[in-house]
């Protein structure tokens, strides 16, 4: 992926482009197989993965929705081969959709997730989770914070539980992957919303403290999750890590935190990019976000890499549009005090993602195809080309000043992410 732009040296200083430095041919399953046989456990010698798993038992195998690339397809098959072969039958197992609180995938996102085979062999044992659904919740217990756990009756009453996810960078909750794939994923609506509630401050208005991109231990939110996926632990976890082309990098199993921290560890060396400075704007790449929602985390991660007084241009058709009702809800609230208000009162995840557009929108210009009531919504500067949205960033540094202002190019925003060292 290659961003192109036109921008005479005289008028601004390019300091780079932003792309993963990971350098390997992407895996074969039969990565997906070592994986499986040394799984990452407190106890090294432990059994390879399907040893947990005995001829008869109902297992439920968890896959994430059509917001989180995996490669469970091909995970999947691999897996199962060596379970059928130890005597398991096709029949003992389903698979479970995890969704939190977004919508259920369609029909071909969800021959996507799976692979047609794996759809065809499971067609009438797929089930997707509805965090609104009562009679589909249980009480698993609750955290040391008192809060109430109420996960999938499915994932619960199995005699087996097997996670399929991958490792990324997340906005506040540290890392996907790993306890994710329960807490939220599973949960019931009342659970994922008092998870969410610990993004921010007790007192003040603005982000807990810890809770931030790349961390789990000290950030409330990971932590929260982790002690409610212990309440119902999975037998055994597969996470994968994908590069931004969404080739296999790396395979992880076994514990539930174990192999997730491992998969993150990895995760750093793909997705990862150390900056020696901030630059004055980013020309950023979200194309691939099908809705504003996606499109986020491209703007989140390009502000990463600029001052606090610059400028990110960002490239999202966005061709679903905001994504949900609820953060056009959010979005549309007249001050941030407001917002930080309502998501006090009801946190969730549509407002946390409208909160971080609020304080990252106004450094923004976007060049999409959003329809013109979304975009008023939305509240950023667009423009309706990558020219043009150039232009308009470079005469706000020329009125502040500032005649030849750095940049970085970012063709692949929705999955790197920067650091930089503070000094």
């Amino acid at each position: 992926m290659t961003i192109a732009v036109a921008i005479p040296a005289d008028r601004a200083e390019c300091l780079g482009t932003l792309t993963s430095s990971f350098r390997a041919p992407a895996l074969a399953d039969t990565a997906i197989d070592e994986a499986l046989n040394h799984p990452i456990r407190l106890n090294r010698a432990g059994p390879a993965v399907e040893e947990c798993i005995l001829p008869g038992e109902s297992v439920c195998l968890v896959v994430s929705d059509q917001t989180r690339p995996t490669a469970a397809h091909r995970v999947l098959p691999v897996l199962l081969k060596r379970l059928t072969g130890r005597g398991c039958k096709l029949s003992d197992f389903f698979i479970l959709v995890a969704t939190g609180i977004h919508r259920g995938p369609t029909p071909a996102e969800l021959s996507k997730i799976l692979g047609r085979d794996m759809m065809a062999a499971f067609s009438g044992r797929i089930f997707i989770h509805d965090p609104d659904d009562e009679a589909s919740l249980l009480s698993v217990g609750r955290t040391s914070r008192g809060h109430e756990v109420r996960l999938n009756r499915r994932a619960v009453e199995a005699q087996r539980l097997v996670l399929l996810g991958a490792a990324s960078y997340h906005y506040y909750a540290g890392f996907g992957g790993g306890r994710k794939s329960l807490v939220p994923g599973l949960a019931a609506r009342a659970t994922i919303a008092y998870n969410h509630s610990l993004t921010l401050d007790p007192q003040q208005d603005c982000i807990r403290a810890g809770v931030e991109i790349g961390r789990l231990d000290g950030n409330a939110v990971a932590e929260e999750m982790l002690e409610g996926a212990r309440l119902h632990p999975p037998d055994f976890i597969v996470n994968t890590v994908l590069t931004p082309a969404g080739q296999l990098a790396g395979v992880f199993a076994g514990d539930l935190d174990m192999a997730h921290r491992a998969a993150c560890a990895f995760c750093e060396r793909v997705d990862r990019i150390d900056l020696p400075r901030k630059a004055g704007f980013v020309v950023a790449d979200a194309s691939a976000a099908p809705n504003w929602i996606q499109a986020h985390k491209g703007l989140f991660n390009a502000a990463r890499a600029v001052h606090s007084a610059g400028r990110v241009i960002l490239l999202a058709p966005c061709p679903e549009g905001l994504g949900n009702e609820r953060f056009r809800f959010f979005i549309t609230r007249g001050t941030l005090a407001e917002i930080f208000q309502l998501l006090r009162q009801n946190p969730e995840v549509n407002g946390q993602t409208a909160l971080s557009t609020r304080l990252l929108g106004e450094r923004a210009v976007l060049v999409t195809q959003l329809k013109e009531r979304d975009a008023a919504d939305l509240g950023i500067r667009t423009a309706p080309d990558l020219a043009s949205a150039m232009e308009q960033a470079l005469a706000d540094f020329a009125r502040a000043g500032n005649k030849r202002p750095t940049y970085y190019l970012m063709p692949e925003a929705l999955k790197i992410v920067p650091f930089v060292e503070e000094r």
